[in-house]
């Protein structure tokens, strides 16, 4: 089961605040802030991310389980332990979606 957690815009300038995410070389906002939920995200020019999640907005997800989420489909990003959380991207509908086991 999914639970929506935020949805990330990317942004074309660097924001007060962002947070660096190093192996990602991505800047983003922290969305628990946001009334709304956004993260904003500024990518580096030599950032591992594919192209849709750098060019869309995603909407990500709290998942149980990231295996057994990623189970059958198109792959972006493939699981990475972030610390207290591990994400991944997926394609569905032409969207990059992001999916989130927070440990």
């Amino acid at each position: 089961m999914r639970t929506l957690s935020h949805i990330g815009i990317p942004s074309t300038e660097k924001l007060e605040g962002m947070a660096y995410i190093e192996a990602l070389k991505v800047h983003i906002t922290d969305h628990a802030a946001s009334p709304n939920k956004l993260e904003f995200l500024y990518f580096e020019p030599d950032s591992p991310m594919h192209p849709l999640i750098q060019s869309r907005a995603h909407v990500a997800y709290n998942v149980e389980d990231i295996n057994a989420a990623l189970e059958g489909t198109k792959v972006l990003l493939p699981a990475l332990d972030c610390g207290n959380m591990i994400i991944a991207f997926i394609e569905e509908e032409g969207v990059a979606i992001e999916l989130i086991e927070l440990k």
